[in-house]
Protein backbone atom coordinates (compact mmCIF):
# COMPACT_ATOMS: atom_id res chain seq x y z
CA UNK A 1 0.00 0.00 0.00
CA UNK A 2 2.94 2.14 0.82
CA UNK A 3 4.52 1.90 -2.56
CA UNK A 4 1.64 2.27 -4.44
CA UNK A 5 0.58 5.60 -2.72
CA UNK A 6 4.83 6.40 -3.32
CA UNK A 7 3.96 5.67 -7.09
CA UNK A 8 0.80 7.99 -7.15
CA UNK A 9 2.26 10.90 -5.37
CA UNK A 10 5.31 10.64 -7.88
CA UNK A 11 3.14 10.26 -10.93
CA UNK A 12 0.87 13.44 -9.48
CA UNK A 13 4.23 15.44 -8.88
CA UNK A 14 5.27 14.71 -13.02
CA UNK A 15 2.25 15.18 -14.02
CA UNK A 16 2.10 18.59 -12.55
CA UNK A 17 5.06 19.53 -13.04
CA UNK A 18 4.05 19.11 -17.20
CA UNK A 19 0.71 21.06 -16.39
CA UNK A 20 2.18 24.37 -16.94
CA UNK A 21 3.21 24.14 -20.44
CA UNK A 22 -0.01 23.66 -22.98
CA UNK A 23 0.13 24.23 -26.76
CA UNK A 24 -1.94 27.64 -27.65
CA UNK A 25 -1.77 27.20 -31.35
CA UNK A 26 -1.00 24.36 -33.88
CA UNK A 27 -0.62 24.81 -37.85
CA UNK A 28 0.42 21.99 -40.53
CA UNK A 29 0.63 22.84 -43.80
CA UNK A 30 -2.00 20.67 -45.89
CA UNK A 31 0.26 20.38 -48.84
CA UNK A 32 2.81 18.42 -46.65
CA UNK A 33 3.83 15.00 -48.64
CA UNK A 34 6.59 14.05 -46.79
CA UNK A 35 8.45 13.64 -43.33
CA UNK A 36 11.77 14.90 -42.11
CA UNK A 37 14.76 12.77 -40.85
CA UNK A 38 17.92 15.61 -40.43
CA UNK A 39 16.68 19.00 -38.80
CA UNK A 40 18.77 21.62 -37.79
CA UNK A 41 17.53 22.93 -34.17
CA UNK A 42 17.67 26.49 -33.58
CA UNK A 43 16.78 28.29 -30.48
CA UNK A 44 17.24 31.99 -30.46
CA UNK A 45 18.23 33.51 -27.17
CA UNK A 46 19.77 36.60 -25.80
CA UNK A 47 21.91 34.25 -24.08
CA UNK A 48 24.21 31.52 -25.55
CA UNK A 49 23.99 29.20 -22.35
CA UNK A 50 20.15 29.07 -22.68
CA UNK A 51 20.69 28.56 -26.69
CA UNK A 52 22.98 25.85 -26.24
CA UNK A 53 21.20 24.12 -23.22
CA UNK A 54 17.95 24.46 -25.50
CA UNK A 55 19.14 23.07 -28.28
CA UNK A 56 20.99 20.18 -26.80
CA UNK A 57 17.55 18.98 -24.64
CA UNK A 58 15.86 18.82 -28.56
CA UNK A 59 18.19 16.76 -29.91
CA UNK A 60 18.74 14.45 -27.13
CA UNK A 61 14.69 14.12 -26.68
CA UNK A 62 14.74 13.32 -30.45
CA UNK A 63 17.49 11.00 -30.62
CA UNK A 64 15.74 9.11 -28.47
CA UNK A 65 12.95 8.97 -30.77
CA UNK A 66 15.63 7.91 -33.91
CA UNK A 67 15.95 11.18 -35.66
CA UNK A 68 19.18 12.57 -35.92
CA UNK A 69 19.07 16.36 -35.34
CA UNK A 70 22.34 19.00 -35.04
CA UNK A 71 22.46 21.79 -33.10
CA UNK A 72 22.86 25.34 -34.48
CA UNK A 73 25.48 26.25 -31.90
CA UNK A 74 27.80 23.32 -33.74
CA UNK A 75 27.04 25.66 -37.20
CA UNK A 76 26.19 28.66 -36.27
CA UNK A 77 28.49 30.18 -33.59
CA UNK A 78 27.60 33.20 -31.83
CA UNK A 79 29.24 35.93 -33.43
CA UNK A 80 27.32 35.53 -36.27
CA UNK A 81 23.88 37.12 -37.00
CA UNK A 82 21.37 34.64 -36.50
CA UNK A 83 18.97 35.44 -39.62
CA UNK A 84 17.58 33.91 -42.81
CA UNK A 85 20.49 34.70 -44.99
CA UNK A 86 23.01 33.07 -42.51
CA UNK A 87 20.70 29.83 -41.71
CA UNK A 88 20.47 29.02 -45.48
CA UNK A 89 24.12 29.29 -46.03
CA UNK A 90 24.82 27.12 -43.33
CA UNK A 91 22.93 24.51 -44.44
CA UNK A 92 23.86 24.61 -48.24
CA UNK A 93 25.47 21.54 -49.66
CA UNK A 94 24.36 19.80 -46.17
CA UNK A 95 21.79 16.70 -45.83
CA UNK A 96 19.99 18.52 -43.35
CA UNK A 97 16.56 18.65 -44.68
CA UNK A 98 14.50 21.29 -42.28
CA UNK A 99 15.20 23.96 -39.67
CA UNK A 100 13.38 24.05 -36.40
CA UNK A 101 13.63 27.53 -34.97
CA UNK A 102 11.87 28.29 -31.45
CA UNK A 103 11.76 32.12 -30.51
CA UNK A 104 10.44 34.17 -27.62
CA UNK A 105 6.89 35.79 -28.55
CA UNK A 106 6.63 37.31 -25.17
CA UNK A 107 7.08 37.08 -21.28
CA UNK A 108 5.14 38.67 -18.94
CA UNK A 109 4.88 38.91 -15.06
CA UNK A 110 2.21 39.24 -13.14
CA UNK A 111 1.56 39.84 -9.30
CA UNK A 112 -0.52 37.05 -7.96
CA UNK A 113 -2.26 37.01 -3.97
CA UNK A 114 -2.18 33.74 -2.89
CA UNK A 115 -4.36 33.26 0.84
CA UNK A 116 -2.49 31.67 3.66
CA UNK A 117 -3.52 28.14 4.47
CA UNK A 118 -4.39 29.05 8.24
CA UNK A 119 -7.38 30.05 8.94
CA UNK A 120 -7.25 30.77 12.58
CA UNK A 121 -6.67 34.01 13.26
CA UNK A 122 -4.95 35.79 15.41
CA UNK A 123 -2.40 33.23 17.96
CA UNK A 124 -0.29 33.74 20.77
CA UNK A 125 -0.32 34.33 24.78
CA UNK A 126 -1.79 37.47 25.42
CA UNK A 127 -0.62 37.96 29.10
CA UNK A 128 2.68 37.65 27.95
CA UNK A 129 2.20 40.33 25.47
CA UNK A 130 3.56 37.80 22.23
CA UNK A 131 1.50 37.50 19.01
CA UNK A 132 2.64 34.85 16.47
CA UNK A 133 3.58 35.35 13.04
CA UNK A 134 0.53 34.12 12.60
CA UNK A 135 -0.52 37.24 12.39
CA UNK A 136 1.52 37.72 9.18
CA UNK A 137 0.65 34.36 7.65
CA UNK A 138 -3.00 34.91 7.86
CA UNK A 139 -3.05 37.61 5.52
CA UNK A 140 -1.64 35.67 2.76
CA UNK A 141 1.36 36.40 0.64
CA UNK A 142 1.88 38.34 -3.19
CA UNK A 143 4.49 37.15 -5.68
CA UNK A 144 5.35 37.48 -9.14
CA UNK A 145 4.63 34.76 -11.66
CA UNK A 146 6.14 34.33 -15.35
CA UNK A 147 4.45 33.49 -18.27
CA UNK A 148 6.42 32.92 -21.27
CA UNK A 149 5.04 32.28 -24.93
CA UNK A 150 7.60 30.16 -27.14
CA UNK A 151 7.06 30.09 -31.46
CA UNK A 152 8.18 27.15 -32.46
CA UNK A 153 8.31 26.81 -36.43
CA UNK A 154 9.47 24.08 -38.91
CA UNK A 155 11.04 25.67 -42.31
CA UNK A 156 11.52 22.99 -45.26
CA UNK A 157 15.13 22.99 -46.42
CA UNK A 158 14.54 23.40 -50.32
CA UNK A 159 11.59 25.08 -49.98
CA UNK A 160 12.70 27.65 -47.37
CA UNK A 161 9.23 27.67 -46.78
CA UNK A 162 7.17 27.06 -43.08
CA UNK A 163 5.56 23.65 -42.99
CA UNK A 164 4.54 23.56 -39.97
CA UNK A 165 4.33 25.54 -36.45
CA UNK A 166 2.95 25.69 -32.95
CA UNK A 167 2.60 28.53 -30.11
CA UNK A 168 3.09 27.26 -26.60
CA UNK A 169 2.71 29.28 -23.48
CA UNK A 170 4.34 28.38 -19.88
CA UNK A 171 2.56 29.92 -17.02
CA UNK A 172 3.98 29.97 -13.32
CA UNK A 173 7.65 29.76 -14.81
CA UNK A 174 10.11 28.43 -11.66
CA UNK A 175 13.19 28.53 -14.00
CA UNK A 176 14.28 28.03 -17.47
CA UNK A 177 15.02 24.59 -17.19
CA UNK A 178 11.17 23.77 -16.67
CA UNK A 179 10.14 25.83 -19.50
CA UNK A 180 12.86 24.04 -21.73
CA UNK A 181 11.68 20.16 -20.62
CA UNK A 182 8.13 20.78 -20.84
CA UNK A 183 8.55 22.49 -23.97
CA UNK A 184 10.58 20.06 -25.81
CA UNK A 185 8.86 17.24 -24.60
CA UNK A 186 5.52 18.84 -26.03
CA UNK A 187 7.16 19.76 -29.36
CA UNK A 188 8.73 16.20 -29.91
CA UNK A 189 5.26 14.64 -29.33
CA UNK A 190 3.51 17.09 -31.91
CA UNK A 191 6.24 16.75 -34.46
CA UNK A 192 5.30 12.94 -34.36
CA UNK A 193 1.43 13.37 -34.05
CA UNK A 194 1.63 15.25 -37.18
CA UNK A 195 3.85 13.01 -38.82
CA UNK A 196 6.45 15.22 -39.66
CA UNK A 197 9.23 13.50 -38.48
CA UNK A 198 8.85 9.47 -38.09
Amino acid sequence: MLVKNIFLLMLSVLIASCANTSITQSWVDTDLSKTYKKPMIIGISDSQQTRRIYENHVVSALKEKHVTAIPSFTLINSKQKMNRETVINTIKGTDIDSVLVTYLVSADTEMKHRESPLNTGYSGNVSDNQVSATIITNRGRYSTEETITLKNDLYDASSKSIVWSIQTKSASVNSIDEVVTDVTSLLVEQLFNDNIFE
